[in-house]
């Protein structure tokens, strides 16, 4: 017997991906609440983002809505996600260039890599140091960004708290980057082996 979640449809067409979109329409929101001079509002849309990462993720698998295209969204969201975050933050001088300059180039190596070897879908699982990597960057940033706030702009511990995590999550992109590149070459090396 076929379980209901399990019915015919699209790969698309599921309640995650839709969840997906939205993140991806979220983006640009942020970045314009940002460099308009609304930290209130920008937070807020922030953690309205990362509750929809989480969502999207924890729905595909109660609702058993996995799906390829899902799988190649996912990762594309969050890493533009973190760029527009960085490239906001520093635009608006919380952050220092050298962070966006770090995430940016790591995006691109692993995008070349990627259309190159996969013609831009490496399907790729996402590994715990790209877990981690992204929580902390979750945190540390919308932490940021409230240190901006008139609520907490005496308090300048909460900006270093802030940057701390930040700085952790960079490493942990590198780190993760790395991890990405070396699996995509295994993989590539794998598929034009003989058979």
């Amino acid at each position: 017997m076929t379980e209901p979640s399990r019915r015919t449809r699209p790969d698309w067409q599921t309640w995650p991906n839709l969840i997906t979109m939205v993140r991806f329409l979220l983006i640009p929101v942020y970045v314009a609440l940002v460099v308009a001079g609304h930290p209130g509002w920008a937070l807020t849309s922030l953690v309205v983002l990362g509750v929809s990462d989480w969502a999207d993720g924890f729905l595909a698998r109660r609702l058993h809505q996995e799906s390829e295209l899902g799988k190649a969204l996912d990762p594309i969201a969050d890493r533009l996600a973190i760029v527009a975050i960085v490239l906001s933050l520093v635009l608006v001088g919380l952050l220092p260039w050298i962070v966006v300059v770090i995430v940016v180039t790591v995006d691109l190596a692993l995008l070349a890599l990627s259309s190159a070897w996969f013609r831009g879908n490496p399907g790729l699982r996402v590994t715990w140091t790209g877990k981690i990597r992204s929580a902390l960057l979750f945190v540390g940033l919308p932490v940021l960004l409230f240190s901006s706030t008139s609520v907490a702009v005496d308090h300048h511990w909460i900006r270093n708290v802030a940057l701390v995590f930040v700085w952790l999550g960079t490493v942990g992109h590198v780190l993760a980057g790395l991890q990405y590149a070396a699996e995509m070459s295994r993989k590539h090396r794998t598929q034009r082996a003989p058979a």
